[in-house]
């Protein structure tokens, strides 16, 4: 595929290319931290901040999911771990791990006093843990009956057309949230974000882009073939969107209500979203050599780190920063909004560094 549109020169048989590649962790630290900053402005109370050109942001920083679940799709391919059990495994224990940030959301939602039936709801939510986790479920379940990437491909695109087309109703809330797993559904209180069924093509696709970049012999001319037509496209597709506010462009905010059209992601979006991440990552590849040594190092174990700090981060804004705001009374303004994200950040990163050494040093003491 890729191969008629590069030349076979720069592509080999064998997996050349198999090395950490950091352009890819670049990606995900980028991820994380624009991550770390909808939830900031969305949620925590010292960030509320009323701005016309908050909107215009919220939409750029839209790109932080699926350049996340475009790495994981990449990283399904040169991980080491890769057997079918080892995919389904996997995705279970991401699944599980969002279900530590329901819990989260639980305890934050009961302690603020908010509706008992909204509290409930979230102990269901989706979110793009759970998406991740439903994601590495399909793809092992795949590879156990020796699908091809082509055929998965096939089946990605099928499931989006799906969830672009196919509206599902139901009176009941509680089936309609677990239904927001696998499609999109709205309704006052339901949280459907990140549907495996609209989304699940962009794990896919980074599948199918590290396989190629796993036998590339020439990362420097892979990535300038990529970079020139898909930062053109991307402006323009930036620029209608901007002008037209259709679709997932039509996003005012970072809550749920404020950005359907984005979060039940509609076939030709999702295509130029992928556009989009491969403009991304073909610039942090050519960003690469500008990059300090302890950057890089600072980048790599953000990367590593990715999970473990995304569930820190949510534990902190929900139970300690707005918590404590609650009490103190702070009003939102631009120099605290960017204290906290600053702030968040770093202990997360921290925080999420400080767990893994001690995981290391309590599985050294009982193996």
């Amino acid at each position: 595929m890729l191969s008629k549109c590069f030349g076979n020169k720069i592509f080999g048989y064998e997996k050349v290319n198999d090395k950490r590649q950091l352009e890819l962790d670049v990606a995900k630290t980028f991820a994380i931290v624009l991550m770390i900053m909808v939830h900031c402005l969305a949620f925590c109370s010292l960030c509320q901040i009323n701005h016309p050109y908050l909107k215009y942001l919220f939409i750029f920083m839209q790109c932080s999911a699926p350049l996340f679940m475009f790495a994981m799709g990449v990283g399904m391919v040169y991980t080491r771990h890769n057997s079918p059990k080892e995919f389904i495994n996997r995705g279970i224990k991401l699944i599980l791990m969002g279900f530590i940030i329901n819990i989260i959301y639980f305890v934050s939602g009961y302690f603020a006093e908010l509706e008992l039936e909204y509290c409930i709801l979230s102990l269901i939510a989706n979110d793009i843990l759970q998406f991740a986790g439903l994601s590495f479920i399909l793809i092992g379940l795949f590879k156990s009956i020796n699908l091809n990437i082509k055929q998965i491909f096939l089946v990605a695109l099928i499931l989006s057309l799906i969830g672009t087309f196919v509206n599902l109703e139901f009176s009941n809330m509680y089936l309609k949230q677990i239904l927001g797993h696998f499609i999109g559904t709205e309704g006052y209180k339901i949280v459907s974000c990140f549907p495996v069924l609209n989304w699940f093509m962009v794990p896919v696709v980074g599948i199918l882009f590290g396989n190629y970049l796993i036998r590339c012999t020439d990362k420097n001319q892979f990535y300038k073939k990529i970079f020139l037509p898909t930062s053109l496209l991307s402006l323009i597709f930036m620029a209608v969107g901007l002008v037209t506010r259709s679709g997932m462009f039509s996003s005012t905010g970072g809550k749920v209500y404020e950005k359907l059209q984005y979060l039940h992601i509609s076939t030709p979006d999702v295509l130029i979203m992928l556009i989009f991440v491969l403009f991304l990552i073909s610039f942090f590849y050519f960003l690469l050599p500008f990059f300090p040594r302890k950057v890089e190092q600072l980048i790599k174990i953000v990367s590593r780190n990715v999970t473990n700090i995304y569930i820190i981060q949510w534990a902190l804004l929900l139970l300690l920063i707005n918590p404590l705001n609650d009490v103190l009374k702070i009003k939102p303004n631009l120099i605290f909004c960017v204290l906290v994200i600053i702030g968040l950040t770093s202990l997360s990163i921290l925080l999420s560094e400080i767990y893994v050494k001690m995981k290391i040093k309590i599985d050294n003491i009982f193996l």
